[in-house]
């Protein structure tokens, strides 16, 4: 706006001129009052803060409504009360609902407390406590329709005769250009070849760009406009700032450095979320350690699998792997330090604020080198604790929890925009005056759907009232109105005026906004002539093929063992990427137990579980007490040596549950082991490696037993429920059987029956495949074993060569896909959908 000034004066001839002071309302209210109390025109008081007005509010309304949750209604009900006192409403006077009579009560107690306590709000004071205005120069009103009701009275009362609202030059309004574009991404790209033409036309020109969509954001909106200027995406950072700029900034906790120091803060909590932990190592505001320190410490932690952490028991797994992780030590040291600073008792929010401050300081906050922006953002960040300290006013003494939840609130309620320098295009959501003029005005998604916004009156305060005033929520005729003169403010801003709508969001048909004079048919249809979505000019190959590590003969053993043929099985692509360039799925965590932790928990207790009883017949010696005291027996061998890590650290009601789950399941599976004919548990546990030369897959075989008649049964443990099973036709499936029978095969140790033992509770049952032209009940009979076990081998080869090849196809089958963590690299959706519009063609 100031440039707009200097232009203006500027192309009058002046080489010096005043620049008139622009403020808000509020802004310029609060510094006549400061003005008037500094020269004894007006008592002196303490005048509240936005910050400190809403948590007044939100004490008024706990302290009224005991029992009741009402605290949320404090941000809309401060705004109705602004807006009914700048309307000079008597609210008492028509208020009927519930939400009507709840604003009445508590703007009377705020009223009460002010009174008090000797505080002021000015945004709820009326005309006669304004009075100090006399001795004020009248301001200047741009942007508005019409003035308030409080400002109409104080034009009476202080100023006389002098018009408020500023006078605007008679101009030719601008002829707007409507047009019509299939989607959003069109309309962004025809703006952004608009804004281009425009500028090389002339380098000084000032763009403004207006959006009527909601969504997605209007951050968002500019990166894609963005995209569509910078096609090449080589334009320096700087040209970017100079180019384009995009209004309204964003909340302070979505601020990249605030974000941080509020994980951060989170610590300050007794229990601890273990994502906001992982986001608080990968920060660069916080010096906890190298890059590859703190990638073993989140590995670490994600084999313990807490989904959340008591701040105690975090502390002791930290110091447990102290001595070997770097980066372990040094948080254990800063969350000591940050239990030792912080305040015990409930304090101020004033001493809460140096707390934070000095603990964020101990942890290298905000790290060692900033840039403008963030430096801004940072200074951003002080001035949000001073408005928290500034809470004392009116807050009572707060403990832990509840001064991070508050400070946390209030960086939500805020907004932060880094300064910048005067930029040629300008995005902006705020429909409505743009006060200066501008070269050109573009005005996006002008759909009859969104604009004129539909009507959205307040809850708080009697329609009749919002209808009398002229609320522009109010109803539908107001929304027109605002909408109508909105446009004749754009028309009286520029001698360009575009407006656009998109035809079509998703599945949703749009038509465009009805404008007076203009029917619907005088919208053209705009066709951009590019790439509508710039999401990147390459596609991968459907055969896609990874370069080859090394010489297969000189690969080390790989780790992974049958998972890992089972993925190139299912989809190469992704066997390749996790396998080979070690882009691996992160590890679940849980409020509970994983699934991987249980299944390792019944792995680990069923081979200790064997090893004392050895064979069938110990099994059956045992009676029904005998066999659970066993298992529990060996449930707390599990549990306290440390075998499955993150017990030690399991609530005491998550672990006896646990315990008696598992106890369960395992008296189910020895049921099952009790039927079975008689046996002895030759290996457990077995480790081994195939294929004996070149590389190697690690495999470790969970049991075989001997029968009476000298055979062997090879049995894996599944945790899940047990597949389908189609080895006897030729299939790999169950994968894992056939390898690790072929595995046993060439060490001489051939088996002739095959099983998954599925541990799923409910659901404990043996299936596979047997030699022989019969087999007992759910196993699969094989009249050739030793020819199948070596067609099996031959598949179980070829994959192998394939994967060490670099073979990186795509997954043909859907199901690969359903779970898979890489959609965005394969990118397998679309290249379907260019095979689709390749056979619709067709």
């Amino acid at each position: 706006m100031r440039l707009a000034w200097a232009r203006h004066q500027q192309a009058a001839g002046r080489a010096i001129w005043s620049t008139p002071e622009i403020l808000t309302w509020d802004a310029w209210l609060t510094r006549q009052w400061r003005a008037a109390v500094l020269r004894g025109a007006t008592p002196a008081q303490q005048l509240l803060t936005p910050s400190q007005e809403r948590m007044l509010w939100e004490s008024a309304l706990q302290d009224a409504e005991e029992g009741e949750m009402l605290g949320v209604h404090a941000p809309g009900l401060v705004r109705a009360a602004s807006r009914a006192t700048q309307s000079l409403l008597v609210l008492s006077r028509g208020a009927v609902s519930e939400e009507e009579h709840l604003l009445v009560r508590a703007l009377q107690r705020v009223r009460q407390q002010c009174g008090k306590h000797g505080l002021l709000s000015l945004r709820l004071a009326p005309a006669e406590s304004l009075q100090f205005l006399r001795d004020t120069p009248p301001p200047l009103v741009a942007g508005e329709q019409r003035l308030t009701a409080l400002q109409q009275a104080l034009q009476q009362q202080c100023w006389g005769a002098a018009s408020l609202l500023l006078a605007e030059p008679l101009e030719q309004p601008a002829t707007p250009v409507l047009r019509g574009f299939a989607s959003l991404a069109h309309e962004l790209a025809g703006c952004a070849q608009w804004c281009l033409a425009r500028l090389r036309a002339d380098s000084r020109a000032r763009l403004l760009v207006l959006s009527a969509c909601a969504e997605p954001s209007l951050a968002i909106q500019g990166e894609l406009l963005w995209r569509y200027i910078d096609s090449t995406g080589d334009a320096p950072h700087d040209l970017r700032q100079r180019l384009l700029a995009v209004e309204g900034g964003v909340p302070l906790h979505q601020l990249g450095l605030c974000g941080d120091a509020l994980l951060a803060l989170d610590c300050l909590q007794p229990e601890l979320d273990t994502t906001k932990l992982f986001a608080l190592l990968r920060s660069p505001y916080f010096q906890f350690g190298s890059q590859q320190e703190l990638w073993t410490l989140q590995g670490s932690i994600e084999k313990w699998a807490l989904a959340r952490w008591q701040a105690g028991d975090l502390r002791q797994a930290l110091a447990s792997i102290a001595d070997s992780n770097p980066a372990a030590a040094r948080l254990l040291a800063w969350l000591e330090l940050l239990r030792a600073q912080a305040p015990r008792n409930p304090r101020s929010a004033s001493d809460w604020a140096r707390c934070c401050s000095d603990a964020l300081s101990a942890a290298g906050f905000p790290g060692p080198a900033l840039d403008s922006r963030e430096q801004q953002g940072f200074g951003r960040w002080n001035q949000l604790l001073d408005e928290f300290a500034a809470l004392d006013a009116v807050s009572p003494p707060l403990g832990a929890t509840a001064a991070v939840d508050r400070l946390r609130q209030l960086a939500m309620a805020s907004r932060h925009q880094a300064a910048s320098g005067d930029a040629a295009i300008t995005l902006s959501s705020a429909l409505a005056d743009p006060v200066c003029n501008y070269d050109g005005i573009w005005v996006l998604g002008l759909a009859e759907s969104r604009w004129p916004a539909p009507p959205r009156p307040d809850a708080y305060v009697p329609l009749r009232e919002q209808r009398e005033h002229h609320w522009p929520e109010a109803d539908v005729a107001e929304r027109r109105s605002q909408a109508l003169w909105a446009l004749s403010r754009w028309q009286q801003r520029t001698r360009e005026l575009v407006l656009s709508y998109p035809q079509t969001d998703g599945d949703i048909q749009h038509r465009p906004t009805a404008l007076p004079g203009y029917p619907a048919a005088a919208w053209q249809h705009s066709e951009y002539a590019g790439t509508p979505v710039a999401l990147g000019n390459s596609m991968p190959a459907r055969d896609q093929q990874f370069p080859a590590l090394v010489d297969a003969g000189l690969v080390r053993p790989l780790t992974g063992g049958e998972r890992r043929l089972g993925m190139q099985r299912d989809c190469p692509f992704r066997a390749q990427a996790q396998w080979r360039l070690g882009a691996h799925p992160p590890d679940p965590l849980s409020d509970g137990i994983t699934a991987l932790q249980r299944g390792n928990l019944l792995h680990v207790l069923l081979q200790g579980l064997w090893d004392e009883l050895q064979d069938q017949a110990h099994l059956l010696q045992l009676t029904p007490q005998a066999e659970r005291a066993l298992v529990a027996k060996h449930w707390s061998l599990v549990v306290d040596s440390g075998a499955i890590s993150a017990a030690r650290w399991w609530p005491a009601g998550l672990r006896e549950r646990e315990r008696e789950r598992t106890l369960d399941v395992i008296t189910s599976i020895l049921r099952v082991e009790r039927a079975r004919a008689s046996f002895a548990v030759q290996d457990r546990e077995l480790k081994l490696q195939w294929p004996d030369h070149g590389a190697r897959l690690n495999l470790r075989i969970d049991r075989v037993d001997r029968m009476l008649d000298g055979s062997q049964v090879l049995i894996d443990y599944k945790s899940g429920a047990v597949g389908s099973v189609k080895l006897q036709d030729g299939e790999l499936e169950p994968l894992q059987l056939a390898l690790y029978v072929a595995a046993l095969a060439a060490r001489g140790r051939p088996v002739t029956t095959a099983a998954l033992f599925g541990l799923k509770p409910g659901n404990q049952r043996l299936a596979g495949v047997s030699a022989g032209s019969t087999a007992p009940t759910g196993f699969k009979p094989i009249a050739d074993w030793d020819a199948l076990v070596a067609q099996w081998r031959e598949q179980l080869l070829q994959l192998l060569a394939d994967h060490l090849s670099g073979s990186g196809q795509l997954a043909r089958s859907p199901d690969a896909c359903r779970h898979c963590h890489l959609p965005a690299l394969c990118r397998r959706a679309a290249i379907e959908e260019m095979e689709d519009e390749e056979g619709a063609d067709e």
